[in-house]
């Protein structure tokens, strides 16, 4: 059995580094390194999605009700924005099903994965130099609701070439080190959407995708049931990694949102040169 504080702590990882541009994988393997962790397990895998799935559905409520409704009544918006989510998960599925040994190979070298903790740092710090020497704050104050600011700077929601896009971002960002939303919301503002809109269909396009991961996951421990009860942490410290992994992940989507309104996106770059470039000089 894990202990409840190693596992609160992974959950705390994930919760935070889920929606920031910092790659929450990358930093599974690194804490899970440093823990001594070496592989908490597919039972925890799926407990700290659902803590971060929830976290999503709660900061977006409002947008997320909103779009259902227009499903419900056939509304064309609802529809168009479903059609996007669906096309965004097309490069992930072509790519997951053609090299998924070989992406799950890069979670066993902790060195490998640091390296590209590095480049993903890299690859922030030359995406945000426009908005940088531009000067230019963008973003959203309300959850949903893109601030007048913004709204002048935005290039419009998604369209399924930005939904490809910003999926094409996503697919990559299943090797370890390389940052889901990082990816996904750069890729979407080079295909010309403002960076509230960029944001916000980053973190709903994850919903089915993270809900989707669970659930194979799920499905796939469901044949070895009496192996994984043997292994599984306490209903207690369950718990706990679902509660620490929904709230850090609600904080941590809140900070995102500020830093862009801020045009400050670029500094989870440096985190990441620094962490990865610390863990590549001590791991051995």
């Amino acid at each position: 059995m894990m202990e409840t504080a190693k596992l609160a702590i992974l959950a705390a990882v994930q919760g935070l580094t889920e929606f920031l541009p910092v790659s929450s994988s990358g930093h599974l393997v690194l804490a899970g390194k440093w823990l001594g962790v070496s592989d908490p397990g597919p039972q925890v895998e799926i407990l700290l999605h659902a803590g971060t799935l929830a976290a999503v559905c709660v900061y977006y409520r409002q947008r997320i009700s909103a779009l259902l409704s227009s499903l419900v009544r056939g509304g064309a918006e609802g529809w168009r924005y479903a059609g996007c989510v669906l096309v965004s998960m097309i490069p992930g599925g072509l790519l997951y099903a053609r090299m998924k040994d070989k992406i799950e190979a890069v979670y066993d070298a902790p060195r490998g994965v640091a390296a590209l903790l590095v480049f993903n740092g890299l690859f922030l710090l030359a995406a945000g130099i426009p908005d940088i020497l531009r000067g230019r704050h963008a973003g959203a104050s309300v959850p949903g609701k893109p601030s007048e600011s913004a709204r002048r700077l935005s290039g419009g929601g998604p369209t399924a070439l930005r939904a490809f896009a910003m999926g094409c971002g996503q697919a990559i960002a299943m090797l370890p080190g390389i940052s889901r939303s990082g990816s996904s919301i750069s890729a979407g503002r080079l295909a010309g959407m403002g960076a509230a809109e960029a944001a916000e269909f980053s973190f709903l396009m994850s919903v089915p995708v993270i809900a989707g991961a669970s659930l194979l996951e799920a499905l796939e421990q469901f044949g070895e049931a009496p192996a994984v009860a043997a292994s599984s942490p306490s209903p207690q410290s369950m718990a706990v990694a679902v509660v620490v992994a929904a709230v850090t992940g609600y904080f941590a989507l809140g900070a995102v949102v500020r830093l862009l309104e801020r045009g400050r996106f670029f500094v989870f770059g440096i985190w990441c040169i620094v962490l990865g470039g610390a863990s590549l000089a001590l791991l051995k």
